[in-house]
């Protein structure tokens, strides 16, 4: 036992130390681990999933460094402060009922209640077809080059499963839904648009659908946005199979390049001029 015990300590005393793997250098060669995005990944038949991806990256991208456009909430702000109102009125209303719990005392506040909450309700889709509608982005950066200016931006978008069958992010009940239209039906096969019509043609081609479709305005203004410098709105249409795969996951780089590059916001911003023109469809 005397013996064995005396060869295991040698043994010890003669093995080489092994650095650990936290004071090891690292060689030139390693990769570097970097931060993986989260991959974007929706159900490829559900049409508003596809759309409300491509919107949400688009927001992402445009608020970016790389294009330092700083959001506009407005929209957000009026929908929030109607709804939240309304559901105030509600809750006031309500609790008024039940603690007085006399409904011959109570009727005429209750009814006052419940004509402004659905007066709000209204008042709030109303918002959203009309001043709404598709808006998915409003957004703004200032330059300076030899004086202070600012650049606005807008997209709205509309997704199509058809030439007749859209779908939009906006919820509006009916019939007011009825006002929040979408784009005029397409024109015949082989015709073309003209800078006075208010859209573009949509691609008949039935090999094309899903269909998203982009409507991007563009200004830029100076003195407080008193003098207009340029103005200018593009339209852009792609198939969602141009912009997903067959897993739902969306080629972000293909959506930046298609709608940052010269034939979207490119476009606008090196020669948009003349307000409220149309340029043409991007494909």
């Amino acid at each position: 036992m005397a013996k064995k015990a005396a060869n295991k300590a040698k043994q010890v005393e003669g093995a080489t130390p092994v650095e650990s793997t936290a004071d090891a250098p690292q060689s030139d060669n390693a990769i570097p681990k970097l931060p993986r995005e989260p991959v974007l990944r929706v159900n490829p038949a559900n049409l508003t999933e596809l759309k409300n991806a491509v919107d949400d990256h688009l927001k992402v991208v445009l608020s970016s460094p790389q294009h330092a456009f700083v959001r506009s909430y407005m929209h957000d702000d009026v929908r929030l402060a109607l709804g939240w109102t309304a559901v105030g009125v509600a809750a006031v209303t309500g609790y008024y009922s039940y603690v007085v719990d006399d409904f011959h005392r109570t009727k005429g506040w209750v009814a006052v209640g419940v004509a402004v909450y659905f007066a709000l309700n209204t008042a709030l889709a109303l918002y959203v077809a009309l001043v709404e509608k598709n808006t998915i982005y409003q957004g703004k950066r200032r330059t300076l080059a030899s004086r202070i200016t600012t650049e606005r931006v807008s997209l709205s978008s509309v997704a199509y499963s058809s030439p007749t069958h859209h779908t939009t992010s906006s919820w509006v009940p009916f019939p007011l839904s009825l006002l929040l239209r979408a784009p005029p039906p397409p024109p015949a096969t082989g015709s073309t648009s003209t800078a006075s019509s208010p859209s573009a043609p949509l691609n008949t081609d039935p090999s094309h659908y899903p269909l998203y479709r982009l409507t991007l305005s563009y200004s830029h203004s100076a003195n407080a946005n008193k003098s207009l410098l340029a103005s200018s709105t593009v339209v852009l249409e792609k198939p969602f199979g141009e912009m997903f795969d067959e897993n739902g996951t969306i080629a972000v780089q293909v959506v930046e390049d298609w709608v940052m590059g010269s034939q979207g916001l490119g476009k606008v911003v090196k020669g948009g001029q003349g307000a409220g023109a149309i340029d043409g469809v991007g494909n």
